[in-house]
């Protein structure tokens, strides 16, 4: 099966929406957080303009809705919790209510992933049936007990500080290694002989062959 990987932040009315970028500038030409506006304001904006004509008038999806698509793909999901600062708890908290709510039964359940102890530490005690996965850019002293702490499935480094020392004392600890962004099939190439278990890409079509 064919997964995804895609970011979630909250409205200011606590509803968990897609969106990769803090700020609405970039998608939506409005200088404001997602964490500004409502459920109802964020679902009027244009989001899919600035890609190209052909995307005019696509509109921010909530978590729920997005959830939805994927069942109409069977796609499964790394949902990374993207909280604003100050957030993390209440975002990992409705990301956790909107997967145990709406996820769509015919597929694997989801993963959730963050660079935020503190989210991963709420979705571990609200959906501990949930896996999660311990975002890093670089492994930190200690990322053992961490990741043991957080009862973590897998550990997602970026993978250009990455060794392949590193991915063998992750497997040896017992972790998925699920690493990001990786867009030049001869790195992933690369990883995957090192035993990376998952690669993460802004380019799906360049790494199709290696699936």
């Amino acid at each position: 099966m064919t997964w995804v990987e895609f970011d979630v932040a909250l409205s200011v009315d606590g509803h968990p929406v897609v969106l990769h970028d803090e700020s609405l500038l970039r998608t939506a030409g409005l200088d404001r957080l997602v964490s500004e506006l409502t459920l109802a304001e964020l679902h009027r904006l244009d989001v899919g303009s600035w890609f190209g004509p052909a995307f005019k008038d696509e509109r921010l999806p909530s978590l729920t809705q997005f959830f939805e698509r994927l069942g109409e793909l069977g796609l499964g999901a790394n949902i990374e919790i993207k909280p604003v600062k100050g957030h993390e708890a209440a975002t990992a908290a409705a990301v956790v209510d909107a997967v145990k709510a709406a996820w769509p039964p015919r597929l694997p359940a989801p993963l959730l992933s963050c660079f935020s102890l503190v989210a991963l530490e709420v979705a571990r005690d609200l959906g501990p049936g949930i896996a999660r996965g311990y975002l890093v850019e670089e492994l930190p002293p200690g990322w053992q007990a961490t990741a043991a702490r957080l009862a973590a499935a897998s550990v997602h480094p970026w993978h250009e500080p990455l060794t392949a020392a590193q991915v063998r004392a992750l497997k040896a600890a017992g972790y998925l290694v699920a690493v990001y962004t990786v867009n030049e099939a001869a790195r992933a190439r690369e990883l995957l002989a090192w035993g990376v278990d998952s690669i993460i890409t802004d380019d799906p079509p360049a790494l199709r062959a290696l699936a």
